[in-house]
């Protein structure tokens, strides 16, 4: 092997490790920073370390895109940039997520063009924590409305997922109907917990690798050049 091979590999080896990506192949590893052993929640940096480098895989081509997702919830504010950055992205992205989809992780697969779960993936669907200590009256009023209108939006996201889902063809709904699913869902589980499969049922998820559906890594890969 020459220098020149090994120095190549080092590097790619790095930056994945460092940076999160695999320029070659394409890929992007999506967790929380990994030099915080207190907290593995989504946060501005991992969000801006996630933008950065979906933008520059955009510019180097149109090729689909996986993200490798292993994370569990973090900040929605944060969580919704990132959602906007896979919105914005010309090049189809995949998500694939490990082990959990929950809080604001599990609306964050939604934005994916390709959403798969490893067969032991759960996905939490809730409204999130809310304070307001030593706000002042009116700023706590405002802040209140600001948390209604993005409960909304978590409901209005997943219930566009639903209306594509098996069970919303087998229950012959409408959105209207569905979303007041969703919404009684949370309301009397406040955790509301699927299975990868139970997820796909919903419409939350497109697939479970390992399925004859969607096989392996490379066949989804695949997949997505063809659409």
């Amino acid at each position: 092997m020459t220098n020149i091979t090994k120095n190549t590999q080092q590097t790619s080896i790095e930056n994945i490790h460092i940076y999160n990506i695999d320029v070659e192949n394409r890929e992007i590893y999506l967790h929380a920073p990994l030099d915080n052993v207190e907290e593995s929640n989504l946060d501005y940096r991992c969000a801006v370390v996630f933008e950065k480098n979906l933008r520059h895989l955009n510019l180097l081509s149109l090729e689909p895109i996986l993200v490798h997702m292993h994370l569990p919830g973090g900040d929605w504010q944060d969580c919704l940039g990132m959602y906007d950055a896979i919105e914005a992205s010309k090049a189809k992205v995949i998500i694939l997520s490990y082990a959990r989809a929950e809080s604001c992780s599990s609306v964050l697969l939604q934005a994916g063009d390709l959403r798969i779960l490893m067969p032991n993936t759960n996905m939490l669907i809730h409204y999130g924590s809310f304070s307001l200590d030593g706000e002042h009256s009116k700023a706590a009023a405002s802040s209140i409305q600001w948390n209604e209108r993005e409960c909304d939006k978590m409901i209005e996201i997943f219930t566009d997922r639903c209306i594509n889902s098996s069970i919303y063809k087998e229950k012959n709904w409408k959105r209207m109907m569905a979303k007041k699913h969703i919404m009684s869902q949370l309301a009397s589980k406040c955790d509301w917990i699927l299975t990868a499969d139970q997820a796909v049922n919903y419409g939350f998820a497109d697939g479970v690798l390992g399925s004859k559906k969607f096989p392996n890594i490379d066949y989804i890969k695949n997949l997505m050049k063809k659409i």
